[in-house]
C-alpha cells in the first residue's frame, strides 16, 4: 500500500507491506544468487528455445545446492 498524501497507513496496511517486503527480499536474493553464474546474467546466444530454461534451472539448482551446503 502507498501512503496517501498527508495521511498515514493503518497498522494492518503496514503489516501487509512488511510481509510483502520480506517475501520480496527472499526472491531478490535468489535472483542475485543465480546471476552470480555469469551465463545467466550475460547474453546467451543459443538458438534452441528450451536451452534458456535448462540454463536457468541449472543455475537455480546450483544456487539451491550452495544454500543447503552453506
Amino acid at each position: 500500500h502507498r501512503k496517501p498524501k498527508r495521511g498515514e497507513l493503518s497498522p494492518q496496511q503496514k503489516e501487509e507491506n512488511r510481509a510483502l517486503s520480506q517475501s520480496r527480499v527472499v526472491c531478490e536474493n535468489a535472483f542475485a544468487g543465480v546471476k552470480r553464474y555469469n551465463a545467466v546474467s550475460a547474453i546467451y546466444r543459443n538458438r534452441k528455445a528450451e536451452s534458456d530454461d535448462h540454463l536457468m534451472l541449472t543455475a537455480a539448482g546450483l544456487w539451491n545446492f550452495y544454500l543447503t551446503a552453506a
